[in-house]
C-alpha cells in the first residue's frame, strides 16, 4: 500500500470515527444543543480536527443525513432486487418491512431523518451548495424506487389507474413511520406489546392496499 493510499484511508477512518460520534451527539441532545465540543469529546479528538473534516456544525448533520439516507436506500436497494420477480403485494409488504427492519437496526439514523422540525431549522446558507445538491439527489433516489413499486402496482391492477404513485407512497410513508414512531413511544409501546412487528406492518399494508381497491371498485360502479 502506498503513502498517498495509506493516507486517504486513515482521513477515510477519521471522518467515520466523527460522524459516528456525531450521530450519537445529535441524538442523544437534538440539533439544537448539539455543539462541536461535545462531538469532539466524544470522538476524543480536538476540535480543531473536526473543523478538518466538517466546516460547520451544519455540514456535519447534513453528512449524516446522507449516510442514513444511503444505508436505507441499500437496503431498500436489496430487497427491492429480491422482489423483483415476486407479486407485487408481497413486494410491497416485504418493502415496509425492510423499512421497519432498517428503524430497528439504525434507530439514531431513523431518528435524524425523522426529525423534519430539525430539517426545517437547518440554517442552509451555512452548508455549501455542492453537499445539499448531494443530500437531494439521495432523497430523490429513494422516492423514485418507492414511486417505481407503486407505478408497477398500478401497472398490474393493484391500485387504479390515473392516480400519482406520489400520493400513494406518501400514504405508505406516514403510516409506516408513524407504526414505528409509536413502536418506539415510551408511553404507548404497551399497544403493540402483543403484536408482532411485521404482522402489524402486513396489517398497515392490507388496509391501505384494500382501501385503494375499494376506491378503484367504486370508481367502475360509477
Amino acid at each position: 500500500m502506498g503513502v498517498l493510499e495509506r493516507r486517504q484511508r486513515e482521513r477515510e477512518q477519521r471522518r467515520r470515527q466523527i460522524l459516528q460520534a456525531a450521530r450519537r451527539v445529535f441524538f442523544q441532545y437534538g440539533y439544537r444543543n448539539a455543539t462541536m465540543d461535545m462531538i469532539a469529546a466524544e470522538a476524543e479528538l480536538g476540535k480543531g480536527t473536526l473543523y478538518e473534516y466538517f466546516a460547520t456544525k451544519e455540514e456535519l448533520y447534513v453528512g449524516l443525513l446522507e449516510d442514513g439516507l444511503r444505508l436505507l436506500d441499500e437496503a431498500m436497494a436489496r430487497m427491492s432486487e429480491e422482489m423483483a420477480a415476486k407479486p407485487i403485494e408481497q413486494a410491497i409488504r416485504s418493502m415496509a418491512r425492510q423499512y421497519w427492519c432498517f428503524a430497528e437496526e439504525n434507530p439514531e439514523y431513523f431518528t435524524l431523518l425523522m426529525h423534519l422540525s430539525t430539517a426545517i431549522e437547518l440554517p442552509l446558507e451555512k452548508v455549501r451548495p455542492e453537499l445539499l445538491e448531494e443530500l437531494r439527489r439521495l432523497q430523490e433516489q429513494a422516492i423514485l424506487r418507492g414511486v417505481t413499486l407503486i407505478q408497477r402496482g398500478i401497472q398490474e391492477g393493484l391500485f387504479p389507474s390515473g392516480i400519482a404513485p406520489e400520493h400513494v407512497l406518501a400514504q405508505f410513508w406516514v403510516v409506516v413511520s408513524g407504526a414505528i414512531l409509536l413502536a418506539r413511544h415510551p408511553y404507548r409501546i404497551r399497544l403493540m406489546q402483543d403484536i408482532a412487528p411485521e404482522r402489524f406492518v402486513d396489517e398497515l399494508v392490507e388496509l391501505l392496499i384494500r382501501g385503494w381497491q375499494c376506491r378503484k371498485e367504486s370508481r367502475s360502479v360509477s
